[in-house]
């Protein structure tokens, strides 16, 4: 049989065309799963539903963390309260204590969130701590921030998490602004109200410490000679970042609750929740990396331990089901000498402070104290 005839060629033609399709969608799922990452989202989701609400208590149904020990903020679209306990339980539902409507109409029918944070999108005056608005330069334009005051010549910067914003900070203040050291809360690049980055993407860190170094600097002309870096999730990998792009940097300590040392680890942590194949994981961080520039080796902190002078404080949860504790662990486990390790259970990811807030706070001042 002629090596040319006329099936042959439709054979091949056939697997070419099935090959490139296969790629086309291999590529095109891990452009989708990277656009997942990469992508900033600053819509609120209220996936609870209140039931009922009886004198101090309140019933929610729906989520996944209803029940988590320790104190919460229940949010909605205009409304926030404080949040006791679970007292009790039943078909699909969570009927917790209310200690406090902060604003708004708590009433049946509201959808709304368990609020780690406590007070939603507020502000530091929702922690009873004065406050004043400012602007951080930067090289993409002025940065929003909350700055509070203090006599001490230590300053903390707190860097909140993906998609999120300064109000992650606010259950802390009352801590540091007792022993008189001044906060700055700061957005960075692609937050809400925030200068976007030249390609809009979150680069995971990998150029957002620039904005955590103009914080820096920020401080430093206005009085401190010394800062403490705090930060939750994305902006506790966003901190070691910092510290090692400016090493000249008066940082003092770093402060990292469920920090996200190694972005493999989550990025294939929420691939598996979805369903999604090990082999698009791959394609997404390969497709992820072209997108931004980023490299995930040099985000990876625990790949760079040994480079750390600073002493660090960290917080994970064993609960925490965004941002695997592996790599924290393990950074910790590389760096007895530098790192202080606090670890809970119960609280999910960012809730070390809402499952046992005494533990918490005194882990936070015993730690700044050392400083």
């Amino acid at each position: 049989m002629r090596e040319n005839s006329p099936w042959r060629r439709r054979l091949v033609w056939s697997v070419a065309v099935i090959a490139s399709l296969g790629l086309i969608a291999v590529g095109g799922a891990g452009w989708y799963y990277s656009g997942l990452v990469i992508d900033p989202v600053h819509a609120s989701d209220y996936p609870l539903t209140v039931t009922a609400v009886n004198g101090d208590q309140v019933t929610l149904k729906g989520g996944s963390d209803t029940a988590a020990p320790g104190t919460y903020g229940l949010t909605w679209e205009d409304g926030n309260a404080l949040l006791g306990p679970a007292v009790a339980t039943g078909a699909g539902t969570v009927t917790r204590k209310v200690t406090k409507v902060v604003r708004g109409d708590l009433r049946p029918g509201l959808h709304a969130y368990l609020d780690r944070w406590l007070w939603g999108h507020g502000n530091p005056s929702a922690a009873g701590v004065p406050y004043t608005d400012v602007k951080i330069p930067s090289s993409l334009g002025d940065l929003p921030a909350w700055r509070t005051e203090g006599t001490s010549p230590t300053w903390v910067i707190a860097v909140h998490g993906r998609n999120a914003n300064p109000a992650e900070a606010l259950r802390v203040l009352p801590v540091f602004h007792k022993l008189g050291m001044p906060v700055l809360g700061i957005t960075y690049r692609n937050d809400e109200g925030a200068p976007a980055s030249p390609d809009g993407k979150f680069h995971l860190g990998a150029t957002e410490w620039e904005d955590v170094a103009a914080a820096i600097t920020y401080a430093k002309a206005n009085g401190a000679t010394g800062v403490v870096l705090y930060g939750w999730s994305m902006g506790g990998g966003i901190v070691p970042m910092t510290v090692r792009k400016v090493p000249d940097a008066p940082v003092k300590g770093m402060i990292l609750d469920s920090p996200v040392m190694d972005w493999r680890a989550p990025i294939a942590l929420g691939a598996e929740q979805m369903g999604v194949p090990h082999f698009l994981v791959t394609v997404g961080e390969w497709v992820i990396e072209r997108r931004t520039g980023l490299s995930f080796d040099d985000l990876d902190q625990v790949r760079h331990a040994r480079d750390f002078k600073t002493p660090a404080l960290i917080f994970v949860d064993s609960s925490d089901a965004t941002v695997p504790v592996g790599p924290a662990l393990e950074f910790a486990k590389a760096r007895p000498d530098l790192v202080t390790l606090v670890r809970t259970d119960g609280g999910g990811h960012t809730g070390s402070w809402n499952v046992d807030q005494a533990r918490y706070e005194s882990a936070l001042k015993t730690f700044v104290s050392s400083l």
